[in-house]
């Protein structure tokens, strides 16, 4: 949607808002990820979930896609991505990228590699992005 300095993408007419950065993105990964551990955790201690260590990176995995799944469906942000002031849109039209596309990209980000693709992509759009038709920018800072 948009570059580093807010020019637009040869894909799309963006609306020149900066692209997130790898730190804030990773940052928002890992508060997203450390959130459904916890969960899972909590889930295991109440007997709700197996306790063994392949059961629950299984949990692990199952939680974080439809965490991400279901907040990115219909909003543009999950608790990291609020917390590092970003927000993953749609390279189309800029607002929420639905269910079907927040499942995918969830799905490829739970796998890891798609994600290390961002850093080649001059838009720093991993597979996760491309296939979901998504960016990561920087959320503006609100107005007095």
């Amino acid at each position: 949607m948009t570059s580093e300095r807010g020019a637009n993408t040869p894909e799309t007419t963006g609306s020149g808002q900066d692209l997130a950065t790898f730190g804030s993105r990773f940052v928002a990964l890992f508060i997203d990820w450390i959130a459904c551990t916890v969960v899972a955790i909590a889930l295991s201690w109440l007997d709700l979930v197996t306790a063994d260590p392949f059961g629950q990176a299984l949990v692990r995995a199952v939680l974080f896609a439809a965490y991400c799944t279901a907040l990115l469906a219909f909003g543009t942000q999950t608790l990291g991505m609020m917390l590092m002031r970003i927000a993953c849109v749609s390279a189309d039209h800029g607002g929420p990228i639905g269910p079907l596309r927040s499942l995918v990209r969830a799905i490829l980000l739970s796998l890891a590699l798609p994600a290390l693709t961002a850093l080649a992509h001059p838009y720093r759009r991993g597979l996760h992005d491309l296939a979901a038709a998504s960016v990561v920018l920087k959320v503006p800072p609100r107005r007095a």
